[in-house]
């Protein structure tokens, strides 16, 4: 899998951690002089550190976790821990992490950020087929591709490959700042926009656009976003069963 978040360096964790000091003293959560008090340090010293003007040793970073009652991975990113774990898991469990992407792919929507990661999914590699990147992304269909996926919440694309000459795809196309679902094939530097029922501009892109560096993404599938679907709705029974007569 393409290693699209690199972990933290120490330096990124340590003014992480700073970082989070100098918000809670500005809010006034703690003072400089309390927070020297409870880590054992002298005030000055202390406030040399928070002011930058002394270094965070390792030593008074445990030491500054430690009073917070946080551990170093909670000063690492939901992308950079994703990365982390499918690096662990791939290859020990059979699972692949796949990343959802921030944003909504949709016309009312900007283009989402595919290499920024707001959550991982865990596919098993058996149901993963070959892609070059794979990524999902939640989605807002516009009413002429929602009548073609009926309840689509989420989209698994390939982000790696796009558009190609001589056959039609399902894409996600990058159009007047927003994303649609379109089917679309390459042609002489040109893409290719099919399957729509109106040519009215409003209601979709052109037939025909030019062909843009990361103006597609291939579609891999589309169906419900099954993380917001109740674990125990489809083994059993959410209401109480009625009560035996008497």
């Amino acid at each position: 899998m393409p290693a699209t978040v690199e972990g933290p360096r120490f330096a990124q964790l340590i003014e992480r951690l700073l970082a989070r000091l100098r918000g809670e003293i500005a809010a006034g959560g703690v003072t400089v002089r309390r927070l020297a008090r409870e880590i054992g340090m002298s005030q000055p010293h202390m406030q040399n550190v928070v002011s930058g003007k002394r270094a965070l040793s390792l030593e008074l970073a445990d030491k500054l976790l430690e009073y917070a009652t946080e551990s170093t991975l909670e000063l690492a990113t939901p992308g950079e821990l994703g990365w982390a774990l499918a690096w662990r898991k791939r290859e020990r469990e059979g699972l692949q992490l796949v990343s959802v992407a921030t944003g909504r792919l949709g016309p009312a929507h900007p283009y989402p950020e595919l290499r920024r990661v707001s959550d991982w999914i865990a596919l098993p590699l058996y149901s993963l087929p070959a892609a070059a990147r794979p990524v999902f992304v939640e989605l807002n269909l516009d009413e002429e591709t929602a009548r073609l996926f009926p309840g689509g919440e989420l989209a698994l694309l390939d982000a790696g490959h796009g558009a190609s000459a001589g056959s039609e795809h399902w894409c996600a196309l990058r159009w007047s700042g927003g994303g649609w679902v379109r089917r679309v094939r390459l042609e002489e530097g040109r893409l290719l926009v099919s399957g729509q029922w109106t040519l009215r501009p409003e209601h979709g892109p052109p037939a025909e656009l030019p062909n843009e560096p990361g103006a597609t993404a291939r579609l891999i599938w589309i169906g419900r976003d099954r993380r917001r679907a109740v674990p125990l709705e489809p083994e059993g029974y959410l209401n109480s069963p009625p009560a035996a007569d008497s």
